[in-house]
């Protein structure tokens, strides 16, 4: 079943990304990354359908999609560890030389809407990665190596747009493997419901807008998203540590998948 969703992941987002990539131009690609980001989630769906049919797919569908959550969760997801990871990554980057002009930050007014419209083009992954895919991982792997297969599935998904992000799958591996962790222990911790994790995913994609830190110190190192990847690395260690490398995955849990 896991082999099956991976395979109808890649499937779906890059038989739609690919010739998007070869044809769109670069300015106007942002609005044809909506329907390829879905692909997680309808892989999800496909796979869920075909085992448990259409009254299994909706049960699964009211669990990761539970609203009631506690709301710290929602604000940490939404607001809380979204800044304080882009502040920690902006004071790195000014202890390592860096100057940016804060000036050119977007007002924070329009963060809440910046948050919700990019739901459509990275949170609505999170169905499927979390919602599904760590659920399963974690009936055969304990929680530190599904978090590591999950993360090499989640940046290896991304090759088709390593140029447009300018840079390599070695570098984008190094900021997700740490994220999987913080987005796998939001998930475990919000009784496995995926929208706080949608939340957080969609935060991390649009607070750079509003901490702005260019990517113009560390040259060789893979400049802003090294940084990035070092704030997570770092988040992610004390999870780890905290957790005893559970993530706050009970054994009883995890049963939707």
């Amino acid at each position: 079943m896991m082999a099956l969703y991976f395979v109808l992941t890649f499937a779906i987002t890059w038989a739609i990304l690919i010739p998007v990539l070869s044809s769109v131009p670069e300015e106007s690609l942002t609005l044809f990354f909506v329907f390829p980001a879905f692909g997680p989630f309808l892989a999800a769906i496909v796979v869920i359908g075909i085992n448990r049919g259409r009254s299994g797919l909706i049960q699964w569908l009211r669990q990761v999609f539970k609203i009631r959550v506690p709301i710290v969760l929602y604000l940490a997801g939404a607001f809380f560890l979204p800044v304080g990871i882009g502040a920690l990554h902006y004071t790195l980057y000014w202890v390592l030389g860096g100057r940016s002009d804060l000036s050119t930050a977007a007002p924070w007014f329009i963060y809440p809407i910046a948050l919700l419209l990019t739901l459509l083009t990275g949170g609505n992954e999170e169905p499927g990665w979390r919602g599904f895919a760590l659920p399963a991982l974690l009936k055969r792997f304990h929680p530190v190596p599904a978090s590591l297969i999950l993360g090499f599935f989640h940046a290896a998904w991304h090759l088709p747009v390593m140029n447009y992000y300018d840079t390599t799958f070695g570098w984008y591996l190094f900021n997700v493997i740490p994220l999987t962790f913080i987005l796998n222990w939001l998930y475990l911790k919000s009784h496995q419901s995926v929208i706080p994790v949608m939340l957080l995913h969609s935060g991390m994609n649009v607070i750079s807008s509003f901490i702005p830190t260019p990517g113009d110190v560390l040259q060789g190192l893979g400049t802003w998203v090294f940084l990035r990847g070092i704030v997570y690395w770092g988040i992610a260690i004390v999870l780890l540590i905290t957790t005893k490398g559970r993530l706050g995955h009970d054994t009883t849990d995890c049963s939707n998948a």
